[in-house]
């Protein structure tokens, strides 16, 4: 209390009786009371009438914070929005299955339900299959090895194509021929990440479904995958030729095969975008960029699939239908025309290097590890099942001096154009190509440990086979299993020592 309001205070009219007089302590007492009070009172009053104003300019502030966040929010309730499935999810039971429906005139999907078509397969005896795998932007070097073929004047038309993720991208042209070889090279060369995805608002990150937009990649699928594109893929698909992609159904977790030239010569109105769709989902990379809606129709009833990269489920494919062979022949016939070239955008083999005790690292090089091991697994199994049905393999992939320290994900054209020329190269002269898997080599079959000491041995002569073990005029005579037939003959014979 300051001087003035005591001053106030004490003059104030006070009105005692004589009684109160007479009594100067109580009188004391009273007049302190009062004085007490009035100053708490007014104390009070100026305590409630500023946190008024407090709350007043709060308030305001709060309101003025609303309107400049409101597009924020508005975008990320917009976001949750598009989150949810146009229908219900399918309920499969346990070891159930979808069964298409097809007319039995045209290669149109599910209208005739006495008409079942489980296996799409070639109507006509392939001789070359191309398998391409996934590897994001080491797609390039798949890129350089179609464009190096070409040079070389020995690349042949395709009967067969698969392709997943990246691969699912250059399948469409690898399939229609050397004529969209540069298209490819442009794509692969000149091309950035804001091409592929645009990075989400970090508050949108809330509702959304991955880290980024696939806006920038489905508008260039869209501007790529033409009319005329579909026309010429339909055509081909009459001829007998197949084209297939890869995409993961979610809700199984399992490989979706299409028969993008069935769909492509279909009757379906939607067609178009069906075949753009299927493409976007086999390169959505789950996390980074968001599933791709499908819907289909089961029973009569409508419901939404979400599907993503193929490369979660196989890092390349081939099924035994596509190479020919019919789920009754128990012996397929050695076939000297029937070859199987498979294009890895990535490397065989991660090198060996020490791993910090660190979180991030431990779980970097183990998701590098589990994929590595699937990639192999389903090379293997193609490899199995080429050499089965009587097939002549050969294989090619990144070289481990341009692999080590790039990311997949890292869209640079200094780097891309690095991995063309080298696929370029490597077909061109035909170094890179080799005819064994690397994990069924000698050098591979690594014996039970069976205690903790050891010493190092150089590799064996089961190293892999390249061109340059054989002439260039036996690859040209015997095909690119010869060699194959040679190491097998070899592994056997040392196994039985």
């Amino acid at each position: 209390m300051n001087a003035k309001e005591r001053k106030e205070l004490f003059s104030s009219e006070t009105s005692f009786d004589s009684n109160e007089k007479a009594s100067g302590a109580a009188s004391d007492f009273f007049a302190l009371h009062r004085v007490l009070c009035t100053f708490a009172l007014k104390n009070l009053s100026r305590k409630i009438a500023q946190v008024e104003n407090r709350n007043h300019v709060i308030s305001t502030m709060l309101r003025s914070r609303l309107i400049i966040l409101s597009p924020w929010l508005a975008t990320m309730c917009l976001v949750g929005c598009v989150m949810e499935r146009r229908h219900v999810p399918l309920n499969l039971p346990t070891g159930g299955r979808l069964v298409e429906l097809v007319e039995p005139a045209t290669v149109a999907p599910r209208l005739q339900p006495e008409n079942v078509q489980q296996v799409s397969a070639t109507t006509s005896t392939p001789r070359n299959v191309l398998v391409l795998s996934g590897g994001g932007a080491n797609g390039a070097y798949t890129v350089g090895v179609l464009n190096g073929w070409t040079a070389s004047g020995e690349r042949p038309q395709f009967d067969v194509v698969t392709g997943i993720s990246t691969g699912a991208l250059i399948a469409p042209f690898a399939f229609l021929g050397s004529k969209y070889d540069e298209t490819l090279r442009r794509s692969y060369t000149e091309c950035k990440e804001g091409d592929i995805f645009s990075r989400r608002w970090l508050p949108a990150l809330l509702w959304a479904d991955s880290l980024a937009d696939s806006t920038p990649l489905k508008t260039r699928i869209a501007t790529e995958i033409t009319p005329d594109i579909l026309i010429q893929i339909a055509d081909a698909h009459r001829d007998g030729r197949r084209l297939y992609v890869g995409t993961t159904e979610l809700d199984t977790k399992k490989l979706v095969v299409w028969d993008m030239g069935a769909i492509a010569a279909g009757n379906d109105a939607n067609k178009l975008e069906l075949f753009r769709d299927v493409l976007l989902a086999s390169a959505s990379v789950p996390g980074l960029l968001p599933p791709v809606d499908i819907n289909i129709e089961v029973d009569g009833k409508q419901h939404t699939e979400l599907h993503v990269d193929g490369g979660v489920s196989a890092s390349l494919f081939l099924q035994p239908s596509m190479l020919g062979v019919k789920p009754d022949q128990e012996s397929p016939d050695v076939r000297d025309d029937l070859h199987v070239y498979v294009v890895v955008a990535g490397q065989l083999q991660l090198p060996r290097r020490p791993v910090q005790r660190r979180l991030s690292k431990v779980v970097e090089e183990s998701v590098g590890g589990v994929l590595q091991s699937q990639m192999e697994g389903d090379l293997l199994k193609t490899y199995l099942l080429a050499r089965y049905a009587g097939a002549q393999f050969a294989l090619t992939s990144v070289p481990k001096e341009l692999a080590e320290g790039s990311s997949a994900l890292a869209f640079e054209s200094q780097n891309m154009q690095k991995l063309f020329k080298t696929g370029y190269e490597h077909a061109a002269t035909r170094a890179g190509w080799q005819f064994v898997p690397v994990s069924v080599t000698l050098d591979e079959q690594t014996p039970p440990r069976s205690s903790l000491q050891f010493t190092v041995q150089e590799p064996r002569g089961g190293r892999v086979e390249t061109a340059d073990d054989v002439t260039p005029m036996a690859v040209r005579q015997n095909g690119p299993g010869f060699t194959g037939r040679k190491f097998l003959q070899r592994l056997r014979g040392e196994s039985r020592r």
